[in-house]
Parts: C-alpha cells; sequence; structure tokens
C-alpha cells in the first residue's frame, strides 16, 4: 500500500505514511485563478493499493471533487485499489428524507466516490453508523470509533464526581460506553429539531448535577445552537465545572468563544479538523492501527 495525502490533508497523510513505514505519493496541486484546481500524481500507482488521505472539510464540495478526480486518475493509471480515509465525512447528517424530495446528500456523496473510482470509504464516528453502512452497498465502509483515544485522555482527569452528558439521546451508545469504563453516571437531554424550520428545542431530562464536574460530549458541532442552549441549560444547574468535548469540531472560531464566554471551564475536540484555538486529541495513531490491522 502506498499513501497519497490530499491537498486538505497533506500533515495527516505524512503521519500515517511514517508511522507505518509506507511510501507517500506526492501531489502535485495548485490554485488556477478561477478557482479550479490543477492535480497531478507524481508516482507510481500501477498495481498498488493506494489510501487517499483527505478530509472533506472545510470547502466540502471542493474536497469531494478533489478525492473523486484522485480517484478516477488512480484507475485510470491502474491502481489496483483505492481507498478514502476522510476523517470527518461531510454530509454524513444528510442520512435520511424528512419532507418530501429532500435530497439525501449522504446517499448521493457515497454513490459518487464509488463512481469515481473509490472502493473503500474509512471514516471516524460518522453520524448515522446504520445508515452509513447500509448506503451503497457495494462501496466498502469502515466506521472507526475513535472514543477509546477520547477514554484514554479522561481516564487522568475524571474521578467520581464527574458525570458524562449528551445533548439528545442519539449519542446514548457514547455516553453508555465511557460510563463503563470511567465509572461515571450517564444522562442525556431531550432535543427536538423542527424538520422544515430546523429550530432545536430543548429540555431537562431531571439531571441532578449540582457540584458535579459534568462533560457535555456531542458528535459534531456546527453553528453551535444546540451546543450552547445544552451548556447554559446545564450551567443553570449549577455544576462545579463543565467541558465541552466534540468528536468533530467543524464550527467557526467565534462558536467556541461564545461557549466560553458563557462559563464553560474548557473545550476539548478531537482533530479530525485540526484547529488551534481549542485543545485537541490527536487522531493518527489511531487511523494508522486501524489502517495496519485491516489492510497491511
Amino acid at each position: 500500500m502506498k499513501i497519497l495525502a490530499g491537498p486538505a490533508s497533506i500533515e495527516l497523510g505524512k503521519k500515517i505514511a511514517n508511522e507505518l513505514n509506507l511510501s507517500l505519493i506526492n501531489l502535485e496541486n495548485k490554485l488556477f485563478t478561477d478557482g479550479e484546481t490543477y492535480l497531478q500524481i507524481d508516482g507510481e500507482v500501477e498495481n498498488e493499493e493506494v489510501m487517499i488521505v483527505q478530509n472533506t472539510f472545510p470547502n466540502q464540495e471542493k474536497r469531494l471533487i478533489e478525492i473523486m478526480l484522485i480517484a478516477s486518475t488512480l484507475k485510470e493509471f491502474e491502481a489496483s485499489k483505492v481507498y478514502l480515509f476522510a476523517p470527518y465525512l461531510c454530509y454524513a447528517r444528510a442520512d435520511r428524507r424528512r419532507i418530501a424530495k429532500e435530497i439525501i446528500s449522504h446517499k448521493v456523496t457515497l454513490e459518487l466516490l464509488y463512481k469515481s473510482g473509490v472502493d473503500s470509504v474509512l471514516t471516524f464516528n460518522v453520524h448515522n453508523r446504520e445508515a452509513f453502512t447500509s448506503l451503497v452497498p457495494e462501496l466498502e465502509k469502515y466506521d472507526i470509533s475513535i472514543l477509546p483515544e477520547i477514554r484514554d485522555y479522561l481516564k487522568d482527569i475524571v474521578d467520581e464526581n464527574f458525570v458524562i452528558v449528551g445533548p439528545d439521546r442519539g449519542i446514548t451508545n457514547e455516553l453508555q460506553y465511557f460510563s463503563d469504563e470511567l465509572t461515571i453516571p450517564f444522562n442525556s437531554l431531550d432535543k427536538f429539531r423542527d424538520p422544515e424550520t430546523h429550530e432545536i428545542t430543548m429540555t431537562d431530562t431531571g439531571l441532578d448535577i449540582e457540584d458535579k464536574n459534568v462533560i457535555l460530549l456531542d458528535d459534531v458541532i456546527t453553528s453551535g445552537g444546540t451546543a450552547i442552549d445544552a451548556c447554559k441549560l446545564i450551567l443553570s444547574r449549577k455544576p462545579k465545572s463543565l467541558f465541552f468535548l466534540v468528536i468533530h469540531a467543524i464550527a467557526k472560531p467565534d462558536v467556541f468563544v461564545k461557549i466560553k464566554e458563557i462559563g464553560v471551564d474548557k473545550v476539548i475536540s478531537t482533530n479530525t479538523i485540526t484547529r488551534s484555538d481549542i485543545e485537541q486529541i490527536e487522531i493518527s495513531s489511531a487511523a494508522s492501527k486501524f489502517i495496519k490491522d485491516k489492510f497491511l
């Protein structure tokens, strides 16, 4: 296997190649004045298995197009297999139709990746594993869990005074995992999103967190509305401290400024989305281990 780091994930691709002692295929890329991207694969790929390492955020459509251009060219020059490792897979939350004729963007995205030449897609903690694995069955898909790395980070912090909370019941499995692994209780809020307006209402579920250290866990943060409402609700119950922990941190920097301003003590994410304004948990070792165990 060889690694090809896409324009969005050059450093991550290098880390994975180094950790696995794999060759790194050079990719020439530049941006034309009209905004289009020039790409050239500089390396031998015939009869080789190639792992494209390319995130799909920011600039989701551009990153997807780059993946498809690369995958198609790899197959044209007779790569035997083309894998895609996208730490964050865009459009995964649009996994079902809520109103008539709504486009299921997750399905279309997976179809386009497959038709462009991608044989397998690897990602971390996709929004809905069942939808991800069942849609476009001809495309091989792997949903890798980053939870063990988060657990290792938390185990040196938590004690019997900690509680882990989710913004809704959709993250119950993750809450149960950390509850079991760290021996702390868990709870969740109730969230409802209007399918047409996308407005969110949130209610308490009887949280008993006064003078407790609380970890609010979420899978992804975008506009920050849900997270901020959840933080405000939790803070109104007078916890001793509040940490906000999110797997995919795709929100703009001002969102995290607001979260800190309302009284959150610490904001943490994994670096599925690399950023410098909050503390991050490294993903490269977990990705390398999965690739080694599954493909090497």
